[in-house]
């Protein structure tokens, strides 16, 4: 298999909340779900920051003060889409030549479940494939970290 044949990364899960509060617990509360311990800063994360606008950055903060770009918001469609550039390469560093898309959907499927579908497009423009099936587990572990962190503070938010 040769660059150009790596399948996208999909990943679906259903939250328990509204259309409204998936799209900005994920967009606008990235800091809150996303793992410390994924970054490529030298140093641990404090903050990591979705600006939530077209061409805003994405981003995490460290204890050094250093700033490490993840890649950009490439379109934002409140509250149903957003589609982000991953600048990440296979070596897991930033290339700001490289661009692969993260496009997640935000589908109602009632007044508070929301279907999230979740694709990582165009991965043959990275190096590495095997950086690509730590990608697959790695999504699917930051997902259900999102979907996890939303439901409790849902269910916290209502007591």
């Amino acid at each position: 298999m040769d660059n150009t044949d790596i399948p996208p990364i999909k990943k679906e899960l259903t939250v328990e909340a509204s259309q409204m509060t998936a799209f900005k617990v994920f967009t606008e509360k990235m800091d809150l779900w996303w793992p410390r311990t994924h970054h490529i800063g030298k140093t641990p994360v404090t903050e990591s920051v979705l600006e939530p606008v077209e061409n805003g950055r994405w981003y995490t903060m460290h204890e050094d003060g250093t700033r490490c770009d993840v890649g950009h918001v490439l379109e934002w469609d409140p509250y149903s889409r957003v589609m982000l550039a991953w600048q990440i390469n296979g070596d897991y560093k930033y290339d700001p030549n490289l661009i692969t898309e993260v496009e997640v959907r935000f589908i109602a499927e009632g007044p508070k479940t929301t279907k999230v579908k979740f694709e990582h497009k165009n991965l043959g423009r990275m190096s590495g494939i095997k950086a690509v099936a730590e990608m697959d587990y790695g999504w699917a572990w930051i997902l259900q970290l999102y979907k996890t962190h939303i439901e409790t503070e849902i269910t916290t938010n209502n007591q």
